[in-house]
């Protein structure tokens, strides 16, 4: 055989090799974007990166007890010297639609037209987080440390999620998100033993 007729055959390896780890890593996006890990990906990143050069602790996939002895599930959690805050990560990626009193939200999903082209209901995940926050304040209390500022987010960070919520509502997109964490007093110096508050909530 040739020498260029082999080059040819080991161009076009070469070219079917790269179209199927192309293939292969969006089909992977694709999974991840349904299943809801890459919304948590990204969020957890983005907190480890915050936290990892101020020594506070990011902590994943709590389970607390509410005063009611029901649980609550909290996606992740940022503890600073001066803050606990909460994140309930949602892995929706269309326009977003609802209230603080609504007992359920809608994603909704459109095309270029905005035509709808598919329409699905949620329960509201401002009530979980707030319940979250309320199940974390009780814990604090309990073991002197109610002085802590705690703060919850339900955060959407596919960037194309578009929010209709309710205003002043602690719900963000991913823009929004990584502007919280330049807030200056999430850096500043305080009187947590971070490490002592993420064992205690990780109990």
């Amino acid at each position: 055989m040739q020498t260029w007729a082999i080059g040819l055959i080991i161009v076009g390896v070469i070219i079917v090799a790269i179209c199927a780890a192309v293939g292969i890593y969006y089909l992977s996006l694709h999974i991840r974007r349904k299943n809801g890990t890459l919304a948590l990906s990204r969020v957890t990143n983005r907190l480890k990166r915050f936290a990892g050069v101020r020594s506070f602790e990011v902590l994943k996939d709590l389970t607390l007890t509410t005063g009611k002895k029901e649980t609550v599930k909290v996606d992740r959690a940022l503890i600073t010297f001066n803050h606990v805050l909460l994140f309930d990560v949602r892995s929706e990626c269309d326009s977003i639609y609802g209230d603080a009193k609504d007992p359920t939200w809608v994603s909704v999903k459109s095309d270029s037209h905005n035509n709808t082209l598919a329409r699905k209901s949620f329960d509201n995940p401002f009530r979980e987080a707030q319940k979250a926050n309320d199940a974390v304040r009780r814990i604090l209390a309990q073991n002197k440390l109610g002085k802590i500022q705690t703060e919850f987010y339900v955060v959407f960070p596919d960037p194309k999620v578009t929010l209709s919520i309710g205003s002043g509502m602690p719900v963000l997109g991913w823009k929004e998100f990584k502007s919280l964490l330049t807030r200056s007093k999430y850096s500043k110096d305080g009187p947590v033993d971070v490490k002592a508050v993420a064992e205690l909530l990780k109990k």
